[in-house]
């Protein structure tokens, strides 16, 4: 009987010894299923986070790569415009070499021609030239078939062919039949020192409007502009402020000195003591003649004609002021 019960308690300890060794093989087999989905997981979350890191490093990058493109392409784009303003440089002075040969060519088949040829051609400009200012005085003067006037005049004057002024100037100004000189060299010379004096204060202002002190009877009032522009330093071009003129204008003050013209080309006339400073070959007289003093222009230009002197006339109307701006053109002498 106790034979019978002993092997009945080992056949019950196998049985549990083998459910508790089922048991812990299905709890080893749970722990490692756990642990790979729990490495598939932690896998997978770190590769999301290094492609979310990779994406937002790559718009810095990117934004770097095109701040680089556009830095090239403005360092290309200035260096084609330095090769650009050196080309028109050269080829500005090649044309204006060249303005200069024609000139000369000109000079010298004048020379060639006989007096006969040379007085119909300076006659045709003559003419030409007293048209013109004809129908200028004709417009500013109205219709003049209403009013009874004498018969005008056009006299020939063999003057030499007109050509643009490029040696030494004596500004005048008649008006009122009167004459004056004009300073202008000095008054030029002063704007260019006052110039300098405010880029070196620097300008803050787009533009800047101001006067000189008078001068030998006139006041010059001037505006400057201050703009950013390419400058070169000699071994390349930077951007730095630039300031250019605007333009000037000459104010005659109360205490100018005026003239007739038998007075002024006396022997103590201011124009005859200016003209002597001068040479007549490479000298030019340009007048700024108002309306009431053609006249007075013409007469002048006769006499200084006789000393070998050339004039050049700038009609002025009533009310506007001696000026010059840099988009003005060159007097015209004959």
């Amino acid at each position: 009987m106790r034979k019978k019960n002993r092997e009945e308690l080992t056949v019950g300890d196998d049985a549990f010894l083998d459910t508790v060794a089922n048991l812990v093989g299905i709890l080893i087999i749970l722990v490692v299923i756990v642990s790979t989905g729990t490495k598939s997981a932690a896998n997978l979350l770190a590769t999301q986070r290094i492609a979310e890191a990779a994406e937002a490093m790559h718009q810095p990058l990117e934004s770097a790569s095109q701040i680089e493109k556009d830095l090239l392409r403005q360092v290309d784009q200035l260096q084609q415009h330095t090769i650009e303003v050196a080309y028109r440089k050269a080829e500005r002075d090649a044309m204006l070499e060249q303005v200069l040969i024609a000139k000369e060519a000109i000079d010298q088949e004048s020379d060639k021609l006989d007096s006969s040829t040379m007085a119909d051609i300076e006659l045709s400009m003559s003419l030409s030239e007293m048209e013109k200012e004809l129908a200028k005085l004709v417009r500013q003067q109205g219709d003049v078939d209403t009013v009874k006037k004498p018969p005008i005049v056009l006299q020939h004057l063999p003057t030499p062919m007109a050509k643009t002024v490029f040696g030494k100037e004596i500004h005048i100004m008649i008006r009122g039949g009167l004459i004056s000189i004009v300073p202008w060299d000095r008054l030029v010379d002063a704007l260019k020192i006052e110039v300098r004096a405010r880029v070196q204060r620097g300008m803050k202002k787009d533009r800047t409007e101001n006067r000189l002190d008078p001068l030998d009877g006139f006041v010059m009032e001037y505006s400057l502009i201050s703009k950013r522009g390419l400058v070169s330093n000699g071994s390349g071009t930077a951007m730095a402020q630039v300031v250019e003129l605007d333009k000037f204008e000459l104010e005659p003050t109360a205490d100018l000195m005026q003239e007739p013209l038998e007075q002024c080309l006396s022997q103590s006339g201011r124009l005859r003591i200016e003209l002597s400073g001068y040479s007549p070959r490479e000298s030019t007289v340009t007048a700024w003649v108002y309306p009431d003093s053609f006249e007075t222009f013409r007469q002048l230009k006769e006499m200084l004609f006789v000393e070998g002197f050339m004039t050049a006339a700038r009609p002025l109307p009533e009310g506007l002021r001696i000026g010059a701006s840099p988009r003005g053109s060159q007097s015209t002498a004959q």
